[in-house]
């Protein structure tokens, strides 16, 4: 997926890439959608992994070098991205997507608790929707200062956000 895309994510091709033959591959996941199910689980896992790094930042700062760190991580991106769009067909992998983006309200709602910011499920979604598109945009780019550019904008949002609470 992330060399070839969701196109290009076949099973003979992934079996080959594994180094097993296609029927143990196909003995594990019968269907493209049970190792596409698989494929997501791990991604998933990976990038809330990668989130809990970010709520033990201390500043809003720091938080949000540590988001730019994920979102420039173009091949990450381009798996998700992979993903939503047969999410969009199948059912089970829209399920799976809610577990991650439910995970991820959870952490940036310990993130922001952090700097002193009554958390609302809005607050999040800003912050999240913010670093898909910053990820989104930096894949579609491929700017050098990207990973700058994301960090500043995530740490003017998350200061925004902090200023609001202290209101």
């Amino acid at each position: 997926m992330r060399e070839h895309g969701f196109a290009g994510f076949t099973q003979p091709r992934v079996a080959s890439e594994a180094g097993v033959r296609q029927s143990h591959l196909t003995y594990y996941y019968p269907t493209r959608v049970d190792l596409l199910t698989a494929v997501a689980h791990a991604a998933i896992e990976r990038l809330l992994a990668a989130v809990d790094t970010i709520v033990e930042a201390s500043t809003p700062k720091a938080a949000a070098a540590r988001i730019a760190g994920v979102t420039v991580r173009r091949e990450n991106t381009r798996v998700i991205m992979a993903l939503a769009q047969v999410a969009d067909q199948e059912p089970a992998l829209r399920e799976i997507f809610r577990e991650l983006a439910d995970g991820i309200i959870v952490r940036l709602g310990k993130l922001l608790e952090q700097f002193k910011v009554k958390a609302t499920d809005e607050h999040c979604y800003f912050v999240h929707a913010l670093s898909v598109g910053m990820a989104v945009i930096h894949l579609a780019t491929a700017r050098e200062d990207g990973e700058r550019r994301s960090a500043r904008t995530l740490e003017i949002a998350l200061n925004l956000l902090k200023k609001e609470a202290g209101k």
